[in-house]
This record gives structure tokens, sequence and C-alpha cells, in this order.
């Protein structure tokens, strides 16, 4: 199984720590591929694997890192490099949801854009540690 190192995520300067907490835990889970193919696809699950896309997608845009992420820096996010690595992934995954809306996640995953998708996710969490 893939293991992408966890950065110590930092949350001084932010308002809510605890969807911090979130954010992160949900770019984890787009920015790894085997862990999407074995919870997502495959449902096996382990302690603690409780998502899915639709999961993924919705607690990103309740805490608004993909709508608005320049409007949740001191909030969520604690500034702008984050803003953009967020507004990156936004660029990537939102014309995937308009193009494939309520499609399983095995098509999202079968996407020729899924990799860049999960790039910019790495990329988003890393500028959060």
């Amino acid at each position: 199984m893939e293991e992408l190192e966890q950065p110590a995520v930092n949350y001084d300067g932010v308002e809510f720590p605890d969807a911090r907490l979130q954010v992160v835990a949900m770019l984890s889970s787009l920015a790894r591929p085997a862990y999407q193919q074995r919870v997502w696809l495959a449902d096996i699950r382990e302690p603690g694997d409780v998502d899915d896309l639709t999961m993924v997608i919705n607690i990103l845009d309740d805490t608004r890192v993909l709508e608005d992420p320049e409007g949740v820096v001191g909030e969520v996010l604690r500034n702008q490099n984050e803003a953009r690595a967020m507004r990156e992934l936004t660029s990537l995954l939102y014309p995937l949801i308009d193009e494939l809306g309520e499609a399983p996640d095995s098509e999202y995953l079968a996407s020729r854009r899924w990799p860049a998708v999960v790039e910019a996710a790495r990329k988003a969490l890393r500028s959060m540690a």
C-alpha cells in the first residue's frame, strides 16, 4: 500500500482549527490513489477509514476552502500560499465534478484528469504544513 508522508500540520493563526483538521484529513484522502482504490472502490476499510469522494467534496465545500479559499484565510487556511494551493485544486476538481456529476467514484478515479487532482491535493496538503 502506498504511504504518503503526512506533514505536521500547523494550526497557528486559524480561528477554526477543527475545520482545518477536517480539511487536512480530506486532502490526505484525495492525495492517495491506493487509499482511494482500497476504501472508495473496494470498500476495504480499516479503523478510521470513513470517507468516500462525496464526503471529501462535501467537507471541503462546507469549509469553503474550495469555493472561497481567500475568504477563509485566518479561519481555516493560514495564508495566501495555502489559498493558492486550494485554488489550484479547485480549478482541477470543479470541472471534473461539472463533467461527471453524480457518477460513481470509480468514474472519477478512471478519468485521465484524476492524477492532476491527486497531485494538486498533495501540493495543498504540503502547503498546510
